[in-house]
């Protein structure tokens, strides 16, 4: 069995000395461009992999990052690419990334535990609320995150969002630019930022235009289909516009407006916020606006990086614009 490369290894390949290696290898600021480039290029020549038990004894960093999954995301079509662009932003880097399911009956539980017991260097949270005790936890604990959302804590905090304010309003200047009057807006569960956004948006644009705008109370986005397609079947003919932030319900509206012989394009057009080509391989015409959730992802990755190269600076703070809606499958006009 060939000897185990070590650090001594690295230092000798390289003619350096242990101290200069290991912040070389460390990604320490204090070491020269060249002289890193030459550390990390002989440690890849000779295989060298870090003991993390040792580094974890000697800085006290485990170099793992801990993404905290909301249960709702396993129906969530474009969560993976959330994941992974976390994962490609810190990949090359020190650090690594485990995927860690919240637990049902208490949000809390799964950053506890992973906090107290130091399992990790940061975290990554989702589906922030607007008061979200889990932010004011970690907050507390002097835990590193990133949360994907804002939230109305009095302390800043890094986040990444989407402006969904701006995409609602986007759709409804769509939908008034064709001919619309009379608008629905499907709406997540009440308590994040994510809904309020979604709802001025949607009635600042409404007024602006002069347009009846009724936000939907009865049913919301993370009911089943069954309810959303019960929904449709029962109130969707009152509308000429709806708007969804969601492209998971789609299919039943689609399939309750079919049912009551409603045609997207002529008697009525639906306006979603997509984060997978679904409305491409969907041949009804729809209005889409795009996020990309890897992109969200990706930027998560690095405002922790950021924060770890530079942790006396505060953690960043990323507002995705909405793109142009798009139409899709646009009926032709007679």
């Amino acid at each position: 069995m060939p000897a185990k490369v070590t650090i001594t290894t690295v230092a000798k390949a390289t003619g350096l000395s242990l101290a200069t290696v290991s912040r070389a290898l460390a990604g320490a600021e204090n070491v020269l461009p060249q002289t890193r480039e030459k550390v990390l290029a002989a440690a890849q020549s000779l295989n060298y992999v870090r003991d993390r038990t040792a580094v974890r004894l000697k800085t006290g960093k485990t170099h793992v990052l801990a993404f905290i999954m909301d249960r709702r995301d396993a129906r969530h079509p474009g969560f993976m690419g959330l994941m992974l662009g976390v994962s490609d932003a810190i990949a090359g880097s020190e650090y690594h990334m485990v995927v860690l399911p919240d637990e049902a009956s208490d949000p809390l539980a799964t950053i506890k535990y992973v906090t107290e017991r130091g399992l990790a260097d940061a975290l990554v949270i989702s589906h922030t609320q607007a008061d979200d005790e889990r932010v004011q936890y970690l907050l507390d604990a002097g835990m590193p995150f990133v949360a994907h959302g804002r939230t109305n804590s009095p302390v800043p905090h890094g986040y990444v969002d989407f402006d969904n304010a701006a995409y609602s309003a986007n759709a409804v200047h769509a939908l008034a630019a064709r001919g619309r009057k009379k608008l629905a807006l499907l709406l997540p569960s009440p308590g994040g930022l994510f809904y309020s956004h979604l709802l001025d948006g949607f009635e600042s644009a409404c007024r602006m235009h002069g347009l009846e705008g009724t936000p939907i109370q009865g049913v919301s986005l993370d009911r089943s289909p069954t309810d959303l397609y019960a929904w449709a079947m029962a109130e969707a003919s009152q509308y000429d516009g709806i708007i969804t932030s969601r492209e998971a319900p789609v299919v039943a509206l689609l399939g309750a407006l079919n049912a009551r012989q409603i045609q997207l394009g002529r008697d009525m057009d639906l306006v979603i916020k997509h984060s997978t080509p679904f409305p491409q391989f969907v041949h009804q015409p729809l209005l889409g606006c795009f996020e990309d959730l890897h992109q969200a992802g990706w930027h998560i990755g690095q405002v922790l990086l950021d924060y770890f190269n530079r942790p006396q600076q505060p953690m960043g703070q990323f507002l995705f614009q909405p793109p142009k809606i798009e139409v899709f499958h646009e009926l032709e006009r007679t």
